[in-house]
């Protein structure tokens, strides 16, 4: 499964990001330009990190994960929709809440109409993962989630069999020491619900790098791995995942969505530009979305800037020719022309 990334079909911004990204990959050939008349900026609330699909009420809609992620930011934490037609936003009013919550939403999965979201409640060691119903304008939170093997976790998926399928980030929750030395200490944390309403948590992948995105496609598991710039692929087998072949060459991957069997990632290119915009907001971080064939690897490079347009980015859909890309940390998403 491993090959090597396939012509661009979508650059910016202009010839400096395209010269750059040849640079990074000269097997690219060369990239075509695009045109910015054909990017529309979409402003959210902040620390737009993640989103989903919906379309359970009609029209296609955004639930995006939007949280204050830079220590000096007011606190913020919501769950907006966005109408992908009309650009109508909504914050989603959330109940059956316990009083003491507090929600610091990260990564999330929608399945039916249940979304579920990480939730840094507490650092270090608090981050429940929590179920809510969806409905047209409101949450309705069904479980709270616990466990100490929660100790970091980033990105999750559902399994065939209704367990959850959980990346923890790292060893030790924001250890720098553990990305500067590409250390193998992240993992895969499966939850499962017994039939009295229990849930367990037990790990059943380890030696990852940073895992910052997981998704399925049918029963394969899908890992991402930022600082290995790989994707693991699991087979799910019961309670066990049984490791399979790596898609090699997915610099930087964060959050894995689906289109059409394939896998749709941004990758954060420059590594320590994205810690250097983490810290300060005028400091760019290129992004490059690829869209990934699992079943001979081959990569093709969508979309790519040099920070300048945004920076940091986290998650991309497709929906009717446009591509959607939220970012960690600023407070709006992109919307591309394809």
């Amino acid at each position: 499964m491993n090959s090597p990334i396939s012509r661009s079909i979508f650059s910016l911004p202009l010839r400096a990001a395209a010269a750059a990204l040849i640079l990074l990959f000269p097997q690219c050939g060369k990239v075509p330009v695009s045109n910015e008349s054909n990017i529309e900026k979409i402003t959210v609330g902040p620390g737009p990190e993640d989103m989903v699909l919906d379309s359970l009420y009609g029209e296609s809609r955004l639930l995006i994960s939007c949280c204050s992620r830079r220590e000096n930011e007011e606190p913020y934490g919501e769950i907006v929709a966005c109408e992908t037609g009309s650009g109508k936003q909504t914050i989603l009013v959330r109940a059956g809440e316990p009083p003491d919550l507090l929600f610091r939403p990260h990564g999330i999965y929608l399945e039916a109409d249940k979304l579920y979201v990480i939730s840094h409640e507490k650092e270090p060691d608090d981050h429940p993962v929590l179920i809510y119903t969806v409905r047209r304008d409101s949450l309705l939170l069904e479980e709270v989630i616990r466990s100490p093997l929660l100790h970091s976790p980033n990105a999750l998926a559902t399994g065939p069999d209704g367990a959850i399928f959980v990346v923890n980030d790292s060893g030790k929750r924001g250890s720098i020491l553990e990305k500067a030395l590409k250390l193998k200490r992240a993992g895969v944390v499966r939850l499962e619900k017994d039939p009295e309403g229990t849930w367990s948590a037990t790990r059943v992948a380890g030696k990852l790098g940073y895992p910052a995105g997981i998704n399925r496609i049918g029963n394969q598991l899908y890992v991402g791995d930022a600082v290995l710039h790989r994707i693991h692929v699991y087979t799910i087998s019961g309670n066990q995942l049984i490791p399979g072949a790596e898609i090699q060459h997915v610099r930087g991957n964060d959050n894995i969505r689906i289109y059409r069997n394939q896998l749709l990632t941004p990758g954060h290119v420059k590594p320590f530009k994205f810690i250097g915009h983490a810290r300060d907001p005028r400091k760019q971080s290129p992004v490059e979305v690829f869209l990934i064939d699992p079943q001979d690897g081959q990569i093709t490079s969508l979309f790519y800037s040099d920070g300048s347009v945004i920076s940091a980015g986290s998650t991309a859909i497709i929906l009717d020719h446009s591509l959607f890309i939220c970012q960690v940390f600023e407070p709006f998403l992109l919307k591309v022309s394809l």
